[in-house]
């Protein structure tokens, strides 16, 4: 038990987070470890470390500093991808009153946001959602967990546009921040945003990688290392928020390679259920 107190607090919450999923387990097979298979082991131990990555990412008071903390003024441009019910872009604009552009393709949140924020003429609703081309989908809805990769009853339709062809409708050059919250989604964005250089013109790219979408956390990889070109890392909680911020020199971002390879970024593809 010394040995115990002597671990580091993350550890031995990681650790009370597995034993309790292996409680739940044990309680629901009632014994039978037997019908335990090696992909629900690596789901356990999946969400016992998401959680603890949470846990520190609001104990760090990442929610409420990290997440707003940026070099912004009244004449920068934001974009909020997956606007929801406004949190995001409502604590954006109360600190820095920037020009912002909202992205919300479910009706019902699009409907809250232009009501809160239509009367602001620095803030533009678009109620569709970016992604690597033009289509109609069906999104699962689940409150901020709405998805268009997850089947349901509870359904929408939903327009999702090329962000290579709003960006360019829009006429913009530099986007100083760009919030990426959009529930699997963000694979195929950073892929269309890395082959089309869109990358380049944006100063911070707030991310929130999702596990559930095939192969995560080899595409989180890919595309990390992709982004070292012209971006450096200024915090990192894996698949809770990450933010990555423009070097202040550096060459014309090439795009990821083709075909993909099997990059990493340190050790962080170690732990992830794919």
């Amino acid at each position: 038990m010394r040995f115990v107190r002597l671990l580091p607090p993350w550890i031995r919450s990681v650790g009370r987070t597995c034993l309790h999923c292996w409680q739940h387990f044990y309680d629901r097979s009632r014994g039978e470890w037997r019908n335990l298979g090696g992909g629900d082991i690596r789901g356990l131990w999946w969400a016992a470390r998401h959680k603890a990555l949470v846990a520190k990412w609001y104990r760090e008071g990442g929610e409420k500093t990290l997440r707003f903390s940026y070099p912004l003024t009244c004449e920068s441009i934001v974009f909020d991808l997956g606007g929801y019910q406004g949190y995001f872009v409502r604590e954006i604009v109360a600190r820095y009153d920037p020009h912002v552009y909202v992205f919300e393709p479910v009706p019902e949140f699009f409907e809250q946001l232009a009501k809160e924020f239509g009367a602001n003429p620095k803030a533009k609703m678009c109620n569709y959602g970016l992604s690597d081309g033009d289509s109609i989908s069906q999104m699962l809805l689940a409150g901020d967990s709405s998805t268009i990769y997850m089947a349901g009853e509870m359904q929408a339709t939903v327009q999702l546009r090329d962000i290579q062809t709003v960006v360019q409708e829009l006429g913009i050059t530099r986007i100083d921040l760009i919030k990426i919250n959009i529930e699997g989604g963000e694979y195929k964005l950073l892929r269309r945003m890395l082959a089309t250089g869109i990358v380049s013109i944006c100063q911070d790219i707030q991310v929130q990688f999702h596990t559930f979408y095939p192969n995560s956390g080899r595409l989180r990889s890919e595309i990390r290392s992709a982004l070292q070109k012209t971006h450096f890392i200024t915090y990192d909680y894996p698949f809770v928020w990450e933010n990555w911020r423009k070097r202040p020199t550096g060459p014309t971002h090439p795009g990821l390679p083709s075909p993909l390879g099997r990059s990493r970024v340190g050790n962080q593809e170690s732990y992830v259920s794919n």
